[in-house]
């Protein structure tokens, strides 16, 4: 009989074991890295949803069918070397599905490598909406961050309202362009902004997005612009990580006080809750983000709790317009319902169906605009509210 330890008949078992588990380790540290990179490291690759030309005419396009291609509303189409618009839905088959087709530009063919983009507007406000602007840079703590100025429309009141416009993680000044119209006629003069480490913008000291917890000092140096260009109503509008650095503003800034409401679109407003929704999308428990979150806190100073929203509503007693797409498959819509039934007086909130992230206006661009534009009125001095701002229905 063998009288030696257990441990010592088991050495080569319990080697291999050890050596096994080292190695899962060391791969879960490599994945997690990895998927971290994702929230920490700016990439400003196209984003678009890649999609397949299958045929050309006059004013359409056929595409090949997908939740994409088949999803209501106005998107941008880009490729290489060129952009356009898509429109409507014309038709429908079991493969194909034909849209209205505008303001091509660039050499588009069938087979060309395109996508499916939320930005429908390409370029500066004047080429591609005939809106008059002029480019500024807002200096912040790291230096001048390129921004658009819409002026408001000639007429229509006085120019002390504005609204920044806060575009979201490794996205564009463009994504304003939007609401751009609506803000131009409303009487409110648009500031579309950037941020650190956009293109353009000076790199943040570790080259690192920080979720807003250092961002939002960029967007506070953007409030400092406006009241010093004499803003007398202010109104920040976030996109998606863009209402990660309202939020932070909010908590933190002393100019705070100032604004007079906010308008926040599919808003990043707890990021905890954000990995969570991405583990079981893929499939995986929601404790699968831990390992996640514990490498972006090795990676960047954060602090969870303020990056909770939830937890700091008292920062919010202000005119709140809400919108979240009930097919946003980035940004849970449960944390945008939550805070609006946490807020009822403060928050209007319109869950929009069939909405991807941030495409609440692309499936319905006329509809956003009236509520906007109702929000708006909410805000203008009464001056402005004495100009109608045009037709549209009581929704």
């Amino acid at each position: 009989m063998d009288e030696r330890p257990w441990w010592r008949r088991h050495l080569r078992a319990i080697a291999a074991a050890g050596l096994a588990l080292l190695v899962a380790l060391g791969v879960g540290t490599l994945v997690a890295w990895h998927f971290a990179s994702f929230v920490l490291v700016p990439d400003h690759s196209p984003w678009s949803e890649q999609v397949e030309i299958q045929a050309i005419s006059p004013g359409r396009i056929e595409l090949q069918r997908s939740d994409a291609t088949e999803r209501p509303g106005v998107y941008g189409l880009v490729w290489d070397g060129g952009h356009a618009v898509v429109g409507p839905v014309l038709n429908e088959s079991d493969e194909r599905v034909t849209r209205r087709l505008t303001d091509v530009r660039g050499f588009l063919v069938p087979g060309l490598d395109a996508g499916i983009d939320s930005n429908v507007y390409f370029g500066n406000p004047r080429e591609t909406l005939d809106l008059p602007y002029r480019t500024v840079a807002v200096q912040s703590e790291l230096g001048p961050m390129p921004a658009w100025e819409i002026p408001a429309a000639s007429g229509i009141g006085a120019s002390g309202a504005w609204v920044i416009v806060v575009h979201g993680i490794n996205g564009d000044r463009q994504i304003g362009l939007r609401i751009g119209p609506t803000l131009h006629r409303a009487g409110f003069n648009s500031l579309l902004i950037s941020y650190r480490d956009d293109l353009g913008a000076p790199d943040s000291p570790d080259g690192l997005h920080h979720q807003g917890q250092t961002e939002w000092r960029d967007l506070e140096a953007a409030v400092r612009y406006a009241l010093r260009r004499g803003a007398k109503r202010l109104i920040l509008d976030g996109y998606s990580m863009g209402g990660a650095l309202i939020a932070q503003f909010m908590e933190h800034s002393s100019l705070a006080e100032r604004i007079d409401g906010l308008i926040l679109d599919a808003p990043a407003l707890n990021w905890k809750a954000i990995l969570e929704f991405n583990a079981e999308r893929m499939g995986l428990p929601s404790f699968a983000a831990l390992p996640v979150e514990w490498a972006i806190e090795a990676r960047i100073d954060v602090d969870w709790d303020s990056l909770d929203v939830l937890q700091h509503t008292a920062d919010f007693h202000l005119p709140i317009l809400l919108f979240h797409g009930d097919d946003d498959q980035v940004v849970p819509i449960e944390t945008s319902e939550e805070f609006a039934d946490q807020l009822p007086h403060e928050v209007t909130y319109y869950a929009v169906p069939k909405a991807g992230h941030t495409q609440s206006w692309n499936v319905g661009p006329a509809l956003y605009d009236r509520r906007l534009r109702r929000f708006l009125l909410q805000i203008a001095p009464k001056t402005q509210r004495a100009r109608p701002l045009g037709s549209g229905s009581n929704e």
